[in-house]
């Protein structure tokens, strides 16, 4: 997930924002026995902004399927979109304060308008609203954005501007595959835009831990908190990529279903992968086992309700993921009756509760990943 050319674009853009150095989010070691570096302030920032920054961008490309397919549950998208930018501003306030906070809101308002903008013009065919929307981002938000993060922080400009217009065309090439319906190529850019996100809210958040270390004690970048943050990301993408899943399966949208099952397995494969490092083969074995029976339940449950699938994750998944975790068993089990709910309202065409329940069982994530780590 955390692609080595990106990772690199990061640590070049925050060559300038201090002292020590930028581990990779993909964990490498464990926390200490005796003092978690992975429960400081600095981490907490860290975790919240890549959650909010990786959260965001799922929401794109959710407005751009419930646009696309022209499903009620649109306007719930837009609202949780606002909220993710209410949340975002609420972080940039604890940092920097009321005006610096204004400011960002201002922009990342713009560029969500922008966004949802594009995704309309795409759908209705209005090519001169999809364009006014893609030069609107271009010329109008990156720019503006640009010069505020540079005044707040130590990354320059230029740096900023790279990042953001490359995340930029992970969403719109997002938004475009989806309207083409173009599955197999808009799945894997989701994921590669999701990541780009999580590595723009690490290369920030390190950056202000570093200004403000009274604020946010603690190491970022410490290899406890590269778990956390990895788990927390993966976890977050599965929530939200399982969604998008069974909405495809639960309207027989068979192409979509295919393709977004395939990034939920590729998910799976790497949260197998970051147990292996943080708890052994043995654990990550057992981990990708259990993510590939709750993949296929969540996936048959969606399609018939089936009674067995739902027993696999209520009973079965929960029991298999307590011998595993047993402090963050009752954790999995909410999640996954909250995962449930998510599918119910898609069944029953509940449009204006699947969005906040959505949102509300991905959230329900955070709870499993920190009391794992």
């Amino acid at each position: 997930m955390r692609v080595l050319a990106l990772a690199a674009l990061v640590l070049a853009a925050c060559s300038n924002a201090g002292s020590g150095s930028i581990h990779s989010p993909i964990p490498i070691g464990t926390a200490s026995p005796t003092f978690n570096p992975a429960d400081s302030k600095a981490a907490d920032f860290r975790t919240r902004l890549d959650l909010l920054l990786g959260e965001h961008a799922m929401l794109v490309a959710k407005q751009a399927v419930a646009a696309s397919n022209h499903t009620d549950a649109y306007a719930g998208y837009l609202i949780l979109l606002t909220a993710n930018a209410t949340s975002l501003v609420d972080v940039i306030r604890s940092a920097y304060g009321n005006t610096a906070a204004t400011q960002f809101d201002e922009a990342w308002r713009i560029q969500n308008g922008y966004l949802v903008d594009y995704t309309i013009g795409l759908v209705t065919h209005n090519d001169a609203k999809s364009n006014g929307a893609m030069s609107g981002l271009l010329k109008g938000f990156v720019p503006q954005f640009a010069k505020l993060i540079a005044g707040l922080t130590s990354i320059s400009v230029a740096s900023t501007t790279q990042l953001q217009i490359q995340q930029l065309m992970q969403l719109k090439e997002v938004i475009d595959k989806e309207a083409a319906q173009s599955y197999a190529a808009m799945y894997p850019g989701l994921r590669l835009a999701y990541a780009t996100s999580t590595l723009i809210g690490d290369a920030l958040a390190i950056s202000v831990v570093q200004q403000f270390p009274d604020k946010f004690p603690g190491d970022p970048s410490n290899k406890g908190v590269d778990e956390r943050v990895a788990l927390n990301d993966l976890l977050q993408e599965h929530s939200y990529l399982a969604t998008m899943t069974t909405d495809a399966a639960v309207n027989r949208r068979t192409a979509e279903q295919s393709a977004a099952a395939s990034s939920l397995g590729a998910n799976a494969e790497a949260l197998s992968a970051l147990f292996t490092e943080i708890r052994g083969s043995v654990a990550g074995a057992s981990i990708g086992e259990l993510w590939g029976a709750r993949n296929s339940d969540l996936i048959a449950y969606a399609i018939n309700g089936d009674a067995a699938a739902r027993q696999g994750l209520t009973e079965k998944f929960v029991t298999r993921f307590y011998a595993l975790s047993p402090v963050a068993a009752d954790s999995a089990r909410g999640q996954v009756l909250a995962t449930i709910k998510v599918i119910d309202d898609q069944r029953t065409k509940a449009f204006k509760a699947v969005a906040g329940d959505d949102k509300a069982a991905a959230a329900a994530m955070q709870v499993i990943a920190d009391r794992i780590g």
